[in-house]
Parts: structure tokens; C-alpha cells; sequence
């Protein structure tokens, strides 16, 4: 298997990991993965405006 090959094979097996993840979620958790990470980029955008 050559390095283009693998990274493919690669790519495709990462490509699966939050779906995966999201797939085992309750609806209630997936909620609050999703209000987390909404935070984490209005902090990360006021950071940013600030400098």
C-alpha cells in the first residue's frame, strides 16, 4: 500500500468518527455537545476581536 493509499484508507476511517460518536448520543447529550461547542466559538470570536 503506497502513501496516497493509505492516506485515503485514512481519511475514510476518520471521516466516520463523529457520526459514529453522535450515533450513541442520547437526543439530550447531543444537545449539549452542541450548546458546548456553539460557547466555545463565541468565546473563541470574541478572543479573536479583541486583540
Amino acid at each position: 500500500m503506497g502513501k496516497v493509499e493509505l492516506r485515503k484508507y485514512l481519511a475514510k476511517l476518520g471521516s466516520k468518527g463523529g457520526k459514529a460518536a453522535a450515533s450513541r448520543l442520547t437526543s439530550e447529550q447531543r444537545t449539549e455537545r452542541a450548546r458546548k461547542a456553539g460557547q466555545a466559538r463565541q468565546a473563541k470570536a470574541k478572543k479573536g476581536g479583541q486583540r
